[in-house]
C-alpha cells in the first residue's frame, strides 16, 4: 500500500458518525464543546475557559498539524447532522517510528452514549490500517477515570505514569500513558470478525 500522502483530510464513517475535516464554519460549535460542563476538567493545559483568540489558535492548529503531516483532527458529527459535537484524531505522528498519539473531546450533552468509543475506533482503524502505525499512544491526566475506561475498552494498555509531566492550573499533573501495538489491534479486529 502507498503511504498516506496528507493531500486531503479523509472522511471517516461509522454506523452513527461522520468524522470530517474541521472548517472555519465549525468555530462556534467547537467553542461550545470546550465550554460545555466537564470538558476542561482534565485538560489541565487550559487555565481557564478558552476565549475566541485561543479558539482561533486551536482551529489554526488543526490545519497546521495536517499541513505539517504530523496529525489530523476530525470533527465528530452525528448522522445525519453535520454539526460538530466534538473532535478526535492524532496530533503526533512520527512516520519514521510508525507512531501516533491520539486525543479527543466531546460536548458533555453527548457523553455516555458510546459516541467517543465509536470515534476512537474509526481513528484507530485509520492509524493502523491506513498509516500502518506500529504503535498508537494516548496520555490521560491522572484521575480521569472515564477517559481511561474508554481507552481500555478500545484495547489500550495502561503502560505507566508520567509523574508530574504537565504543568497547568498552578501545579504539576501526572499523566497515565496508554498504548496499543499493531499486533494487539489486529488480534482484536480478527476476534470481532469471527
Amino acid at each position: 500500500m502507498a503511504p498516506f500522502d496528507f493531500a486531503v483530510v479523509p472522511r471517516l464513517e461509522t454506523e452513527r458518525l461522520v468524522l470530517r475535516r474541521i472548517t472555519e464554519d465549525d468555530f462556534r460549535d467547537w467553542m461550545t464543546v470546550w465550554q460545555s460542563p466537564g470538558v476542561l476538567d482534565y485538560l489541565v493545559e487550559f487555565d481557564g475557559m478558552p476565549d475566541d483568540e485561543l479558539g482561533r489558535e486551536i482551529l489554526d492548529w488543526a490545519d497546521r498539524i495536517f499541513a505539517e503531516q504530523s496529525g489530523i483532527r476530525w470533527a465528530i458529527t452525528l448522522k445525519p447532522d453535520a454539526r460538530l459535537i466534538g473532535s478526535c484524531g492524532f496530533h503526533v505522528y512520527v512516520s519514521s517510528q510508525r507512531r501516533a498519539e491520539i486525543g479527543y473531546e466531546l460536548h458533555s450533552d453527548f457523553w455516555r452514549r458510546g459516541i467517543m468509543t465509536e470515534a476512537v475506533g474509526a481513528v484507530l482503524k485509520f492509524c493502523f490500517e491506513t498509516l500502518e502505525a506500529h504503535r498508537v499512544e494516548a496520555d490521560v491526566t491522572e484521575g480521569n477515570a472515564a477517559s481511561a475506561a474508554l481507552l481500555r475498552k478500545a484495547g489500550f494498555t495502561l503502560e505507566g505514569v508520567w509523574r508530574e509531566r504537565v504543568y497547568g492550573r498552578n501545579r504539576y499533573h501526572s499523566m497515565w500513558q496508554f498504548g496499543m501495538l499493531a499486533p494487539e489491534y489486529q488480534a482484536r479486529r480478527e476476534a470481532r470478525n469471527t
